[in-house]
């Protein structure tokens, strides 16, 4: 049996490129960081920013850093429905089938026209823990929550690197459907 797994469950939530940035706040605006995420050298900002699909609805989103070469947002499969966006599931970063939406801050707003995913599940690991699990970057396995009655994940993607730290990332829609309520683990299947 392999070691206990942590499960978190992360919010959907909006990356920016620092062009955006400015387009969105405005010039010599200095985001305020907030805290750290639970991956080394990324953090939150308390500052959000309002995401709009086709539909004339729209959610408030908190901006994650640091900034990346491209703005995009992630956002769980119900919200994607909710705002008339048609999101495909994706790891974080792949923007190749991403949908478009619009960006509106305080000093502007931005379109993307490749910028909306579903994030995948996915085990972040460092290169020593994927050797000790036997698993390599870009792997897809199958997980299970630890519990009273254990619920499977399949088609969880590895990715390793050497600041991540180990956790299976999940996006709410997949805690709804598995019943994850708290803190909880999952282990690797066979």
């Amino acid at each position: 049996m392999s070691r206990p797994i942590p499960v978190d469950i992360i919010p959907s939530h909006v990356y920016l490129s620092q062009d955006d940035q400015l387009a969105l706040f405005g010039h010599g605006y200095a985001m305020t960081i907030e805290g750290s995420l639970t991956q080394g050298g990324q953090h939150f900002y308390e500052e959000s920013v309002e995401v709009f699909g086709k539909l004339k609805r729209s959610m408030k989103l908190r901006v994650l850093g640091p900034s990346w070469e491209h703005s995009f947002v992630e956002i769980t499969s119900t919200e994607s429905a909710f705002l008339g966006i048609n999101a495909k599931d994706a790891l974080s970063g792949d923007l190749s089938q991403a949908a478009s939406c619009r960006l509106v801050g305080p000093a502007g707003e931005v379109e993307l026209k490749k910028g909306v995913i579903v994030m995948r599940p996915h085990l972040r690991c460092s290169p020593s823990d994927a050797r000790s699990f036997h698993i390599n970057n870009g792997d897809e396995v199958s997980i299970e929550i630890i519990g009273n009655s254990p619920r499977r994940i399949d088609n969880v993607v590895v990715r390793v690197h050497p600041t991540f730290k180990l956790q299976v990332d999940l996006h709410a829609d997949h805690a709804r459907e598995l019943w994850i309520t708290r803190p909880t683990h999952a282990r690797l299947v066979s």
